[in-house]
């Protein structure tokens, strides 16, 4: 199995990514030839440092306070900075354009009538603007830092913090002489991470940037994929940097956290931190909520109920016209049966190959060590991957013989099983590591046999986990954007394409359906994302 792995997974980027080398590195060379690519490099860096310092900043202040929350808020409190990982990110772009457009954007029209603004006939916030694309990146971003933080958080605050109390320390001075250093390696992957995905951001760039010239790697990319025919080699070349980016970051992870013995600590003994609650605590953690998710949605709202967007909310009347349209919309209904259909296809083939994976790797029947990197190695690989340029390597590979798949909904649930792999396995394996081997060597002492043993411990032990597992990739499948984008035909739409389809002639109403859509489709599945896997499955997002 690790070797049909590694064939299946791994083989189709490496040789995607060899076209950049082919007749004497050409595609690497005629990069120089694209206009503004210096510019572009720049504004691929600029966005993904400035989004991940944002996001780290925020990452930490929200983390710590969640801690001192009140006890009874503190577990709904904890779930607000992750809610921007499952809120689509299409969705909240588009919410962020009807607020933030410079003429008739919502919060610029109210912010117009300030006195000392009074005279703008725009702004003064132009969400087309690289700050503004740095700030909504960062938002999206800041849930994944405060997953690691908060957890790591939570294990340090105990004798060392307490000893720092009773000798003087302040809480400033305990916090950088202490939590800190301990939360270096959940920092720095967490920083790692952020930016990886801020250098192969997609959806930011194409919606926001693209209207104002501000072009990054990935929008590059995808403008080529865009021509005719689709110039493979210079793609995998525009892409190679951000792969051996993705690896040396890995890389420098690793030299940088070193020994993660040496981050170890002990709870329970040694006296205890003193608690200091605060009601503002929570008021900055659902301020942050309300800005990163609230009102974005609340805008795609008004817009999707209103007759047109003119941004004057004095004047605004509601109508149930375009809900109504959208809702009935063959269109749209396909849209949204091909995505949940197309994710259920994916979900049912990585769900047991995550199984079968686990099981290899934590449970009864270890394969060897060798084999178990393998398969490792084979599930993350998507991971280091651009989502967009992941599309491209899936089209370009599928297209060909003895595939065949253009114009099929095929190419979708491809490109949704590679997303889906690296959650899959995590997820179970997440449930099968802290089983005790005894339990399974006591069964076949018993007589059971592999299969036995597999259906009747393994499985029902790692229930949880696959349905936690499952409603988590179907809301990360139903509104994916860059995969779908990317290997979309005419006529074959799910949500994300149609949405973009929408968003590009123009038509804003039919574009805040859509997304309102998206949303209430992803507010299922988050609901039965923390109903079966509890808060912990978030974290996994």
């Amino acid at each position: 199995m690790a070797s049909l792995l590694a064939f299946v997974v791994i083989a189709p980027v490496l040789r995607y990514y060899s076209m950049a080398f082919e007749n004497g590195a050409e595609a690497i060379r005629s990069i120089a030839d694209i206009p503004r690519i210096g510019t572009t490099i720049l504004n691929t860096v600029v966005l993904a440092a400035g989004s991940t310092v944002m996001a780290v900043v925020l990452a930490l202040i929200l983390a710590k306070a969640v801690l001192h929350v009140p006890r009874r808020w503190r577990r709904v409190a904890s779930l607000v900075p992750m809610l921007p990982l499952v809120i689509p990110a299409s969705a909240a772009v588009i919410g962020y354009v009807f607020i933030f457009s410079p003429s008739v954007g919502y919060g610029n029209v109210l912010l117009r009538h300030l006195p000392f603004l009074s005279g703008m006939e725009e702004g003064p916030i132009n969400v087309y603007s690289m700050p503004a694309m740095i700030v909504i990146t960062g938002l999206d971003l800041t849930g994944i830092i405060f997953t690691l933080v908060y957890a790591r958080l939570q294990e340090i605050r105990g004798p060392l913090e307490a000893a720092a109390q009773l000798a003087g320390a302040s809480g400033l001075k305990s916090f950088t002489t202490i939590t800190l250093p301990l939360l270096r390696p959940s920092l720095i992957a967490g920083i790692v991470v952020a930016f990886l995905l801020g250098l192969g951001q997609f959806t930011v760039p194409l919606l926001l940037g693209a209207r104002t010239g501000i072009d990054v790697i990935t929008t590059e990319i995808f403008r080529t994929r865009e021509d005719y025919p689709i110039d493979y080699a210079l793609t995998a070349a525009l892409g190679l940097p951000l792969l051996i980016v993705g690896l040396l970051s890995i890389v420098l992870q690793r030299v940088a956290t070193g020994d993660q013995r040496r981050y170890i600590t002990q709870s329970g003994a040694g006296g205890q931190v003193s608690e200091k609650t605060s009601v503002w605590a929570l008021v900055l953690v659902l301020a942050y909520g309300a800005f990163a998710v609230l009102l974005p949605i609340l805008a795609i709202v008004l817009v999707a109920f209103s007759p047109f967007w003119n941004g004057d909310l004095a004047s605004t009347t509601f109508t149930l016209e375009h809900v109504k349209a959208g809702f009935s919309d063959p269109a749209v209904i396909s849209s949204v049966l091909t995505s949940a259909g197309t994710a259920v296809a994916a979900v049912l083939i990585a769900l047991p190959l995550g199984f079968i994976a686990a099981l290899a790797m934590t449970g009864p029947f270890r394969a060897p060590r060798l084999a178990q990197y393998a398969m490792d190695a084979s599930f993350l690989a998507p991971l280091a991957v651009p989502r967009a340029v992941l599309g491209l390597i899936i089209l370009f590979v599928f297209l060909q013989p003895p595939f065949n798949m253009y114009g099929t909904y095929a190419l979708f649930v491809v490109g949704y099983v590679f997303i889906a792999l690296p959650f899959s396995l995590r997820a179970q394996q997440g449930s099968l590591v802290g089983v005790h081997p005894s339990l399974f060597e006591a069964a076949q002492i018993s007589g059971a046999g592999r299969l036995r043993t597999i259906f009747e411990i393994a499985l029902p032990l790692t229930r949880a986990g696959m349905a936690a597992a499952a409603t988590m990739m179907m809301v990360i499948l139903t509104h994916d954007f860059a995969v779908s984008i990317m290997v979309r035909s005419p006529g074959n739409n799910v949500m994300g394409t149609l949405l973009y389809e929408y968003w590009d002639n123009g038509v804003y109403p039919q574009v805040a359906v859509m997304a309102l859509i998206m949303s209430m489709v992803t507010a299922v599945g988050l609901g039965l994302t923390i109903l079966f896997g509890g808060r912990s499955a978030l974290e996994r997002i």
